[in-house]
């Protein structure tokens, strides 16, 4: 038996032992627009790459977040305050709820697990808009539990969609709100249709992780609709507007049970010192986030400019990304911007084969995105 195949069989005896739930999984393996931004360099062998491709604020934390976790660093032997609580209270009093109705996580990636562990057993039914992040479907199947894709319209989440997939066994609704990677955005009188209509034993939970980009006031805000609903879950996350992406910080905010049931589940030092800190001092800066908001809009007003001059049609977003249909084979067009050094996301594994998932970056990015983009449409046309 060479090495491979006892890999292989070991890899098969390892699965054995596990949750017969997990066979439907595989290890989360990054692909180039998945790197970060230095190996991107040494795998195309350039020495700038412009990443277009995580939904990353490309300038950076506020500088008050980078100088309190700098204060941190000469605490790193001690252990955190596990709750978190200095910056559950400034979060609780902003969004005026009871800091017990907030839980901090290591990301928001970690609070939809959290959420699946607490509350899906074998054979529960999760109702989830499609194309939408990953992260929903993946919680799901670990533990069991049956993803129910519903389509969008137009590339909105459909609520009609939704109510019409319900099931005796439906334990979960996903909804992603603004929408990855459409950009997109439920209204809030869309919210408040879904909420009178959905069974109270069923969990709604709101990922708004782009909440903070949007300037359509007629989105809905999850946290508005809590006291219409007791098993309403809303998701958010410093990764993105605050630039904390590494820190790994997310946080929940529902009623206190539901709140105590997550903690129950929860590891108990899960967000970092460093983090928090960080976290809190971002959060305390809201004229550095209104600039990053400002900055978001202006040069997502831009990349349409851009790819209007490229001839390419986009979905209008309240994000910090653009889904652009590539008129073309998106993996071809990613091929030619990766060769440029730069990388977006190909809508492929969205289930999108022609369009891109494009970051909102720096106006000089963009710029040199535009001119490649132009470049690949005048290729196109010459061998057409």
């Amino acid at each position: 038996m060479d090495m491979k195949q006892a890999v292989s069989t070991r890899e098969t005896a390892a699965l054995r032992l596990a949750r017969p739930a997990l066979a439907q999984l595989q290890p989360f393996e990054p692909e180039l627009p998945d790197l970060p931004i230095e190996k991107m360099e040494r795998v195309l062998g350039k020495n700038r790459v412009i990443k277009l491709s995580f939904n990353e604020n490309p300038y950076g934390p506020s500088p008050r977040a980078i100088e309190a976790m700098q204060r941190e660093l000469g605490y790193l032997h001690l252990y955190q305050d596990s709750k978190g609580d200095d910056l559950r209270r400034a979060i609780a009093a902003d969004l005026e709820v009871e800091p017990d109705q907030i839980i901090l996580t290591n990301g928001a990636d970690e609070l939809i697990l959290l959420t699946a562990l607490a509350f899906l057993e074998p054979d529960d039914e999760v109702i989830i808009p499609s194309p939408t992040f990953g992260q929903y479907r993946a919680s799901s199947l670990a533990m069991g539990a049956r993803p129910v894709s519903v389509p969008l319209t137009d590339f909105r989440v459909d609520i009609e969609n939704i109510l019409q997939a319900l099931s005796s066994r439906t334990k979960i609704v996903f909804l992603c709100n603004p929408n990855n990677p459409t950009g997109t955005v439920i209204t809030q009188d869309e919210l408040d249709r879904l909420i009178q209509r959905l069974p109270e034993n069923v969990l709604l939970v709101i990922d708004e992780a782009y909440i903070d980009f949007v300037t359509e006031p007629s989105c809905a805000c999850g946290v508005n609709s809590l006291a219409q609903r007791g098993n309403l879950l809303v998701i958010r996350t410093f990764s993105k507007i605050h630039g904390l992406a590494a820190a790994r910080i997310g946080f929940g905010i529902s009623h206190t049970p539901l709140i105590n049931a997550l903690e129950r589940v929860k590891p108990p030092f899960n967000v970092n010192r460093i983090g928090q800190a960080g976290a809190l001092a971002s959060w305390q800066d809201k004229d550095y986030l209104e600039k990053m908001r400002k900055l978001n809009a202006s040069n997502r007003e831009y990349l349409y400019t851009l790819l209007n001059t490229a001839e390419m049609s986009y979905v209008p977003s309240q994000t910090n990304f653009v889904l652009a249909d590539g008129k073309q084979d998106a993996a071809v067009v990613f091929r030619k911007l990766a060769e440029s050094g730069i990388i977006v996301r190909s809508g492929t594994g969205y289930g999108l084969p022609h369009h891109l998932r494009i970051t909102i970056g720096r106006k000089e990015d963009l710029t040199r995105l535009g001119e490649v983009l132009q470049n690949c449409r005048v290729s196109q046309e010459k061998n057409s």
